[in-house]
C-alpha cells in the first residue's frame, strides 16, 4: 500500500498545483481538504495531480467536488488532471470526466482554467 502525501506547488501568481501520492480515502480525505480550502482562498486557479494517486474512494471524490464548487462560487477554477488508470475508471464511472473537470494532462488542465469560469 501506496502511503498518502499531498504536495503543492505555486505554478504562477494566483495558481496552485495539488498532488496527491498514495490512497485518497475516508481516512486521509480530511488533509486534502485542508490543502484545498487553503489553495482556494490563496489562489483563482487550482490544479490537483492524480498521476501517483493510487486509489480513490467516494470521500475523496466528494472532497474534491467541494473544493470545486466552492471555486466556482467565488468565480476561481479548479481542474483535476493525469489519473492513473485506476482512477480514471471510478471517475469515468461517477460521470467526472465527462463534465471538464477532468483531463489528460497538466498542460490541457492549465488551458482549460485558464479562461474565466461560465
Amino acid at each position: 500500500m501506496q502511503r498518502f502525501n499531498v504536495t503543492t506547488k505555486d505554478l504562477s501568481p494566483g495558481s496552485r498545483d495539488v498532488q496527491v501520492e498514495g490512497e485518497l480515502d475516508l481516512a486521509v480525505a480530511g488533509q486534502l481538504d485542508e490543502v484545498l480550502t487553503a489553495a482556494a482562498e490563496e489562489c483563482d486557479r487550482v490544479l490537483v495531480g492524480l498521476e501517483r494517486c493510487a486509489f480513490i474512494d467516494s470521500s475523496g471524490i466528494a472532497v474534491i467536488l467541494r473544493a470545486r464548487s466552492r471555486m466556482e462560487d467565488e468565480g476561481h477554477r479548479l481542474a483535476v488532471y493525469a489519473p492513473t488508470d485506476q482512477v480514471q475508471r471510478v471517475l469515468e464511472m461517477t460521470g467526472l470526466t465527462s463534465n471538464g473537470l477532468v483531463f489528460a494532462s497538466a498542460a490541457e488542465a492549465i488551458a482549460a482554467i485558464a479562461e474565466p469560469a461560465s
